[in-house]
């Protein structure tokens, strides 16, 4: 059986259509049925235990597919008029999901998506850049990751607003973002603002976060700027310095091979909009790095890279304007695909 793939869109211009598409056995990309067209599909997330089962999170809220993405609920999470850009599973906990929005905020369901709660504070997380003028409403929380081996440590990658921790198990999350600041005011080369006022705005513009079972409490982070690491939850940072085996370093995706917490796969582009593209793989815990799909040709930002649940083989990724690109292999061949004309700009990605 061939791979079923899942691609999500925005509308980002007169008469495109966001929406979740589906690619199943090599046939034609169809719209899924119970996402309405007309949001903006961000994230896509397989659930690591249970064949078929499927979240998505979208601008108009979170939905699940308990039949590989052909139709889909849209699930009760009580927001007050957010949007949703993450969904996750807990790694050791298979019922429980979090979604985060934007504004940054975390949401938890105990029971695979029947019911849902807001968790960590109250009030609104702090815009910690200056968002005076800023071409964003809000930040928004684009990943939030589990230390494999403590279920209590939880880590959150929040876009042009940095990284947040949880020490008890995602019911609360502070800012840990001020060491990120620090490394930035200290180094010119980690200094960008584009979109804000705020000169570490590129180090704060984090897209994910993932940990080990390697290297317990070993966190690290993918931002614009690049991929960095920290041991102590933020107190302290390095720099991996991508920029030395790639020609670009700003840094959308992030993951870890699931046969081998020593591999990881980086999606690198040169900025958010751009021409060109490259996905690279480590085999040594992001000390070094080597290009993995040379046979194909990213025309624009890699927006979004993803793993199947269970077949280490199965790799998918995604560009801005729509090119779909996956190997069955672990990268021996790349196989390609383009989403219909009228799609918005591309986001996210799965294989299944």
């Amino acid at each position: 059986m061939k791979s079923i793939l899942l691609a999500g869109t925005a509308v980002t211009r007169p008469g495109a259509v966001g929406a979740l598409y589906r690619c199943a056995d090599g046939g034609p990309w169809q719209t899924a049925r119970g996402i309405p067209v007309d949001t903006g599909v961000q994230a896509i997330s397989s659930h690591p235990a249970t064949s078929g089962v499927v979240f998505a999170a979208a601008r108009s809220g979170v939905y699940k597919s308990t039949n590989a993405g052909e139709s889909w609920e849209k699930l009760p999470v009580p927001s007050q008029n957010e949007q949703f850009w993450s969904v996750t599973v807990h790694p050791r906990q298979p019922d429980v999901v979090f979604a985060g929005a934007a504004p940054v905020g975390v949401y938890r369901s105990d029971d695979c998506g029947t019911s849902w709660r807001r968790v960590g504070s109250k009030e609104r997380m702090p815009e910690l850049c200056d968002m005076t003028n800023s071409t964003i409403p809000d930040s928004r929380l684009m990943r939030i990751s589990f230390d494999p081996t403590n279920p209590q440590l939880g880590f959150g990658a929040c876009e042009t607003n940095g990284f947040i921790v949880s020490e008890d198990g995602g019911e609360s999350w502070y800012d840990a973002s001020q060491a990120l600041i620090d490394s930035s005011e200290k180094d010119e080369k980690l200094k960008s603002k584009i979109i804000t006022q705020s000169t570490f705005e590129g180090i704060l513009d984090g897209h994910a976060v993932c940990v080990s079972s390697k290297k317990p409490g070993l966190l690290f982070y993918a931002c614009r700027m690049g991929v960095f690491s920290t041991a102590d939850k933020g107190k302290t940072w390095r720099n991996h310095d991508v920029g030395r085996f790639a020609p670009f370093s700003y840094s959308r995706d992030l993951r870890i091979a699931i046969d081998d917490p020593s591999t990881f796969y980086l999606a690198l582009s040169i900025s958010a909009r751009s021409a060109a593209g490259a996905l690279y793989r480590s085999g040594d815990l992001g000390e070094t790095w080597e290009r993995v799909d040379e046979a194909v040709t990213a025309r624009s930002t890699i927006m979004s890279m993803n793993l199947h649940a269970t077949d280490p083989g199965k790799v998918i990724y995604l560009t801005r304007g729509g090119q779909v690109i996956w190997t069955e292999d672990r990268c021996a061949s790349w196989h390609e695909s383009q989403l219909p004309a009228d799609a918005g700009d591309a986001f996210c990605a799965a294989i299944l």
